[in-house]
């Protein structure tokens, strides 16, 4: 999990990726992303973006994305080249939409780290969606059935999900199945 920064800025991402609000997207979350990122063959300027994506987390995107961005604006401006800091925010805008743009390996990559726990096997993939709830407490059963849905939904809408080979060849089967499984088990009796 080592990244190339000074330790104060390592420092205040570790303890945003530690805070208490966080159930799926901490610590264990950065981590198997990472461990995502290098099966992908990421570079250390993406190893930094992936760092950065959920360093701001409320659960209100775009807005955590863009704050995110501006975090790595303010804190990276100093240690990277101008060209370095607008590529790491970038990357991390990339995953709003996990859509990257035809040819952008980078964004593929990035995209398909953050997007491949949906491919892990299902006893995983339910502890990632269990962490995903506990951090909306505030949102009833209800509105989580029909919220979680439409993700689902969006996501399965598609054509695909993974834009490295790598991904489409490993993770794309499995994580479409496991989509499809969950908002079946969303959809009332």
């Amino acid at each position: 999990m080592n990244i190339d920064l000074p330790d104060e800025i390592r420092d205040d991402l570790l303890a945003r990726w530690r805070e208490p609000h966080r159930d799926y997207h901490g610590i264990k979350h950065l981590e198997s992303g990472l461990e995502y990122l290098d099966q992908l063959g990421g570079t250390p300027i993406e190893r930094i973006a992936f760092w950065y994506h959920d360093a701001v987390h409320t659960n209100t995107s775009p807005d955590d994305e863009l704050a995110s961005a501006e975090l790595v604006r303010a804190q990276l401006g100093a240690v990277l080249t101008p060209a370095e800091v607008t590529e790491v925010a970038r990357l991390v805008m990339v995953t709003i939409g996990h859509d990257p743009e035809p040819g952008d390996e980078a964004g593929a990559r990035i995209s398909d780290a953050d997007l491949a726990g949906l491919a892990r096997p299902w006893k995983g993939y339910l502890d990632n969606i269990r962490g995903i709830r506990a951090e909306l407490p505030h949102v009833d059963d209800h509105a989580w059935r029909i919220g979680r849905s439409a993700v689902l939904e969006q996501l399965l809408g598609h054509e695909r999900l993974f834009h490295t080979a790598h991904g489409a060849t490993h993770w794309e089967q499995r994580a479409r199945a496991n989509l499809v499984r969950e908002l079946s088990a969303l959809q009332p009796d």
